[in-house]
């Protein structure tokens, strides 16, 4: 692991490298050019995630998040809330669980539709009581009234982990991208919409 770990650094140190030296990025014959960093200024994005939280685990769950990207900069998270938060209500007691990371990194542009991601980040896991006994009402003017039972973590039982990956993030075209995540401890994809690109066509 620590070899490949310092092989994706030094393919990042040479990719910075080649970029310094060339500018704007490197031109490869007359129509492919090279990590042009320029690119990224073009884009702000936002939008889902779904995929596995707490993979490699006895915690893994299939979960959903979001993401967020400015200039390069790359940030998500993915939640698996206790399973059985939204149950319908009864005198049970549920052992549950619960697991979620946050992440962030920067987009390399190898090409001008391809992107690498180096990612770290941070996540956990606990188990817990879901008392469904008791209901919960929680009322917003966006999403109006939501009820889910109170969920107590048990004392102990939180496992905290430094997180670490990379990605791939494909962008077909200057509306969207489409990411591909794989971290120590979440599998995951998304797609990000690119508000600049939305806000210039109005």
């Amino acid at each position: 692991m620590k070899q490949r770990l310092f092989a994706f650094i030094a393919f990042i140190a040479l990719s910075l490298s080649a970029n310094a030296q060339a500018g704007s990025g490197a031109v490869l014959g007359k129509e492919i050019k090279l990590f042009d960093f320029t690119l990224n200024t073009y884009r702000l994005e936002a939008g889902f995630n779904f995929g596995q939280a707490a993979s490699f685990s006895d915690y893994a769950r299939f979960t959903f998040g979001a993401n967020v990207m400015v200039g390069g900069v790359y940030l998500d998270f993915l939640s698996a809330d206790p399973q059985h938060k939204y149950s319908p209500l009864s005198d049970t007691q549920w052992n549950d669980t619960r697991a979620f990371c946050i992440n962030a990194g920067y987009q390399i542009p190898v090409l001008s539709w391809l992107r690498v991601m180096p990612l770290v980040g941070y996540a956990q896991t606990n188990d817990g009581i879901t008392d469904a006994s008791e209901t919960i009402y929680d009322f917003s003017e966006d999403t109006g009234l939501s009820t889910y039972h109170p969920y107590k973590v048990t004392q102990g039982s939180r496992q905290h982990y430094f997180n670490y990956g990379g990605g791939l993030s494909i962008q077909p075209c200057k509306w969207f991208s489409i990411n591909l995540i794989g971290t120590r401890h979440a599998i995951y994809g998304g797609i990000g919409v690119n508000l600049l690109s939305i806000a210039q066509s109005l």
